[in-house]
């Protein structure tokens, strides 16, 4: 009798493990932008590359089960590029498919990673963003780094990886946005 109470609990304990999302869900924010930073008639071409080995966002890597990636529902180079060029239309400059001004946002690295070194579940998360802006043949190329972790006595759900990302995605638009090095390379000066 004991053996199978046991045999019973394992199978139930086995068919409540943790199941994980087939697709996680990034929505980085922008905050609202002044209008009026660039002259009327600029515009400019936002794309978005993807140099990452893989597709996942979040990696699940907890003891006795096996590695889960979890790609985003959206192609994280499609989502900043149009939350970058939102933020760009916000401060007055248009959008146009044939400019001669052109931002590349290129993700080199984009991924949190779950893991259980020990008794603590760790949440580490690494963003690392390129853009290069290009006008009329001049080039200006900015790298944006984050990197954040968090440890926990209780197991992160998905949600609580993609907030990870999101504040550093957050984040580095903001920056992009607000930088005067970008604005003066859009403007023509270099």
């Amino acid at each position: 009798m004991k053996k199978i109470m046991l045999l019973l609990s394992a199978i139930l304990f086995v068919g409540c493990a943790a199941s994980w999302p087939q697709k996680a869900n990034l929505n980085p924010v922008v905050d609202d932008q002044l209008d009026g930073l660039y002259q009327p008639g600029i515009d400019i071409s936002v794309d978005g590359k993807d140099e990452r080995a893989g597709s996942q966002i979040i990696k699940i890597a907890l003891p006795d089960s096996p590695v889960t990636l979890v790609p985003n529902q959206i192609a994280p180079q499609q989502l900043l590029a149009e939350r970058l060029q939102d933020g760009f239309l916000q401060q007055g400059i248009a959008r146009g498919s044939q400019s001669n001004i052109t931002v590349n946002v290129v993700i080199e690295e984009l991924q949190a990673t779950l893991t259980k070194p020990g008794l603590m579940f760790n949440s580490n998360a690494k963003s690392r963003i390129k853009l290069t802006i290009t006008n009329n043949g001049n080039i200006l190329n900015k790298e944006y780094n984050r990197s954040s972790s968090q440890d926990s006595v209780t197991r992160p759900d998905i949600h609580d990886l993609e907030v990870l990302l999101n504040e550093q995605l957050s984040e580095i638009l903001s920056q992009a946005l607000a930088d005067n090095q970008i604005r003066g390379a859009i403007k023509g000066q270099f």
